[in-house]
């Protein structure tokens, strides 16, 4: 590759290093992602407790002090995971928003969104909590910390563009006694316990019982309903645009789920 391309004469030499260190900070970052996912594989199979460091050198080509130029601590890939795992979201997300449809609907796309990162990538959905921890934190590298918080405020915008949308539009009332930030965590909240219950509990009797994406869907609209966000779920059949999400945006994901539980 010829990186003197865009150089003049002058600068040559500074652009020729620059490209080399492009280079290396292209196949650090591949080489990252690589280990992640090592690391996503180990605790699929032995869980979040049993994870170490030496179990992912063991497990890689790479020696151990490489794994350690990315990763200073159990701790810090656990945080790493984290990241990984807001990214995920924040893609689902981005494309959720494309759903044509009024500002409920594309709240109900982006729960859909979610939906679908737990029941595909199940230990990135629960490595949030982990990486939340006192003593995980303590130990995480200060960069990776603040790049999480900066992940972290660009999935609570999301939420929080629909809803303030919403209130200037009319479709929920505005009032000072709840913000937009509120209304988003509230959001969260109801479809993070849903999910783990689902995930993590499918065998409680009560559960047993239950259609797993009727109750989210239900549960959605109850609290929706509540806000007093219109259309108000017996307005509207939100179960046929919870069927055109799946449809029109999230169609390949829908069926590498339905690979899954084959």
């Amino acid at each position: 590759m010829n990186f003197r391309l865009s150089c003049n004469q002058q600068n040559g030499s500074s652009c020729l290093l620059q490209g080399f260190k492009n280079k290396r900070q292209r196949a650090f970052a591949e080489r990252e992602q690589e280990l992640l996912a090592l690391a996503e594989q180990l605790m699929d199979q032995h869980g979040f407790a049993a994870l170490t460091m030496d179990k992912l050198v063991a497990a890689c080509e790479y020696s151990k002090g490489t794994v350690y130029n990315h990763f200073s601590s159990k701790e810090d890939l656990l945080c790493a995971l984290c990241t990984r795992s807001m990214q995920v979201e924040l893609a689902l997300f981005e494309r959720a928003l494309a759903f044509e449809g009024g500002n409920r609907e594309k709240l109900l796309a982006l729960c859909f969104a979610y939906r679908l990162h737990a029941l595909i990538n199940p230990t990135l959905f629960y490595s949030v909590l982990s990486a939340k921890t006192p003593a995980v934190m303590e130990k995480a590298s200060a960069g990776r910390l603040e790049h999480q918080q900066q992940l972290e405020q660009k999935l609570g915008d999301v939420g929080d563009r629909i809803f303030t949308q919403a209130m200037k539009s009319g479709e929920l009332p505005p009032t000072e006694q709840r913000t937009a930030s509120q209304l988003t965590f509230a959001a969260w909240a109801l479809m993070f316990g849903s999910n783990a219950l689902f995930n993590a509990a499918s065998e409680a009797q009560m559960l047993q019982q239950l259609d797993a994406e009727q109750s989210i869907l239900l549960n959605i609209n109850l609290l929706l309903d509540g806000m007093n966000f219109s259309p108000l779920s017996h307005e509207h059949n939100y179960a046929q645009s919870w069927q055109r999400i799946a449809d029109q945006i999230f169609a390949e994901e829908v069926a590498l789920v339905k690979r899954k539980v084959r």
